[in-house]
């Protein structure tokens, strides 16, 4: 098979393995969520037609969901951009407070490529040793189990192909831009029952058919709408699957339509790095949704 091939096919498998018609958990039936139309907002038409490949087609790579998505997982040919400049790096993590969000955008791997849109991941802040401390958690049973990997630097949650697991800093903030969530309305006693929440779900296997009707898997965002369900998470169905978009969660967060409130975006280059407002993420939401998804290019390997 010819590169340009290969990477084609590759591309579109794992966005099919995102978006399967069934799922490998026990499926429970629910209220489908209306999904918002953003596109009267002034973000273009963001978020609207996700379903980019056939039905039939879907259906065919089902049974091989997992396999591809570990297999395309696997595909990296350069770290995100963040990462080459350790000032936004510092910036960044001076800006975060436990359950804090971040929306991610890596196009430097496979991965990156395969949900529709800008953003393709969240992670969940949960915060060092003494933030937990001061939220009343750091002796909680769930947390202390993760003592020494906290006290190592693992400060976020996240749920991708290893599972529901911890991660450092150099490996939540594997990036080219992340978007800056932040809860509002939550107590000090609704906060320490969150971030025990997220640890307690720490070893849940990853939900490779990105179905919210399941509870035995999990998908990012619905780790956060599980955990947090007062954030009121845009959910759509996408090839008669309810999902939540990572770029709806952002311009769902923008137009006042969730509890997160927007704080801030970082975008980088190979040789800069800037901290944006919204103008910019919606700038860049709108571009992802103007033209379909293309595969990376082949010359992108060698950068």
């Amino acid at each position: 098979m010819a590169p340009d091939t290969f990477y084609r096919w590759a591309t579109r498998a794992l966005a099919i393995s995102m978006m399967l018609v069934a799922s490998a958990c026990t499926t429970v039936p629910k209220a489908e969520t209306p999904a918002p139309q953003f596109a009267n907002l002034g973000l273009g038409d963001c978020c609207q037609k996700p379903e980019r490949y056939p039905k039939g087609l879907v259906a065919l790579a089902e049974p091989f969901a997992p396999t591809i998505g570990q297999m395309v997982a696997a595909l990296v040919w350069r770290k995100g951009n963040l990462l080459r400049h350790e000032s936004a790096i510092d910036a960044i993590l001076a800006d975060l407070r436990p359950l804090d969000i971040i929306a991610v955008s890596n196009k430097g791997r496979l991965s990156g490529h395969a949900i529709p849109g800008h953003f393709g991941h969240v992670a969940i802040y949960v915060g060092t040793e003494s933030q937990l401390r001061r939220a009343g958690v750091w002796d909680h049973p769930a947390v202390r189990k993760h003592h020494a990997a906290i006290r190592g630097g693992a400060l976020f949650i996240e749920a991708d192909n290893k599972g529901v697991h911890l991660s450092t800093a150099p490996a939540a903030l594997d990036a080219d831009a992340i978007a800056l969530l932040r809860p509002t309305g939550l107590g000090t006693a609704r906060r320490r029952q969150a971030l025990t929440g997220f640890y307690e779900r720490v070893g849940m296997p990853f939900d490779y058919y990105f179905d919210l009707d399941t509870s035995a898997c999990t998908f990012c965002t619905e780790l956060v709408h599980t955990v947090l369900p007062e954030m009121r998470l845009p959910a759509r169905r996408v090839y008669d699957r309810r999902l939540i978009l990572p770029d709806e969660v952002v311009a769902a967060a923008l137009r006042g339509r969730t509890g997160f409130a927007f704080v801030r975006y970082v975008r980088a280059g190979r040789d800069s790095w800037e901290m944006l407002g919204r103008d910019m993420v919606e700038q860049d939401l709108r571009a992802a949704w103007s033209t379909p998804e293309r595969p990376p290019q082949i010359a992108a390997l060698t950068r």
